[in-house]
């Protein structure tokens, strides 16, 4: 893919991340993408069309909704060398940005849950009391149960495998994370016994065991740091 040049509305750079498309943001949409179709034909007839590349397209702050996002990666796919890995717009809707208000917070609840309720949150869930047998919480994100979680858990309840569960005391009769599912093999009896001595501990989604385990509370900076790292 040729590289270092730059017409007026599409600019192609190689970068120590790879190769990155700028869209230029502020001419017409129709004048941005026959100009890239242009380009990417011009790279069809180059010497290097039989090498796979991957590219990370910026629109800058052009809102493009999903059918232009699907024109503009087949525009650029068009010579089958290459592939978008992600296009990046510094503009969403309000719909996605209220999304991601709700994903992001943190709803606490400060009372017991018994047996029998079940708490429903966006965002993370904080409970300043116990979880009971019998009693549900759910979060589209973590959840945080700062006594005994005795009862059920389920959090990233619209997919996110990266949520956590943590408490106090973790013994939950059932617990879920995004599709991943979690029975104890323990009675109530035995369930209520070892609330008795364990100690604070969080769960969550290992990658590769594509299963849920159970680690001690100190670590959990840790995890969230080295995902952070990945997402980078």
């Amino acid at each position: 893919m040729k590289t270092g040049y730059s017409n007026q509305f599409v600019t192609i750079k190689g970068t120590k991340e790879g190769l990155i498309v700028h869209l230029d943001d502020r001419c017409a949409y129709t004048e941005l993408m026959d100009e890239l179709s242009a380009k990417m034909t011009e790279n069809m007839n180059g010497n290097e069309q039989n090498k796979e590349v991957h590219v990370r397209v910026h629109v800058g702050k052009r809102y493009v909704d999903d059918g232009q996002r699907e024109e503009i990666r087949s525009t650029i796919e068009q010579s089958g060398a290459i592939i978008v890995s992600e296009i990046v717009s510094d503009v969403i809707t309000m719909a996605e940005a209220m999304k991601i208000k709700e994903d992001n917070q943190i709803q606490s609840y400060p009372h017991l849950v018994r047996s029998g309720q079940v708490l429903s949150v966006k965002g993370d869930a904080l409970i300043l009391g116990d979880v009971n047998p019998g009693g549900t919480v759910e979060a589209t994100g973590d959840v945080f149960v700062l006594g005994a979680l005795k009862g059920t858990a389920r959090a990233g309840t619209e997919g996110n495998n990266e949520a956590v569960v943590a408490a106090a005391i973790l013994a939950p009769s059932q617990m879920m994370i995004a599709d991943h599912l979690y029975l104890t093999e323990l009675t109530r009896e035995e369930l209520a016994k070892e609330a008795t001595y364990t100690w604070p501990r969080y769960a969550y989604v290992d990658k590769e065991q594509q299963a849920i385990e159970f680690h001690p509370m100190g670590s959990l900076a840790e995890l969230r740091k080295q995902r952070n790292k990945d997402r980078e």
